[in-house]
């Protein structure tokens, strides 16, 4: 598989690897299993899909709600 990346993503890579004593390949590599294990969290779409159906369906918190529950969130 090849990849291109610009010069300044390059440049930063690079650097990482140097910062982290670590191969670009294995960085990219790194990069490549997270981006995957974050698509799979998300069910490929289905969570923001179902959560996007849900609000058109008007299936929401009001903000006051929301607010009220962040609040005494931070309190306990």
């Amino acid at each position: 598989m090849e990849l291109d990346l610009t010069p300044e993503t390059q440049a930063k890579l690079n650097e990482l690897a140097l910062r982290t004593h670590r191969g670009t390949d294995e960085l990219l590599e790194e990069a490549v299993d997270h981006l995957v294990a974050y698509n799979d969290w998300l069910g490929l779409g289905d969570k923001v899909g179902d959560s996007m159906a849900a609000a058109g369906r008007g299936e929401t918190v009001p903000d006051a709600e929301v607010r009220a529950w962040l609040e005494q969130r931070e309190r306990a």
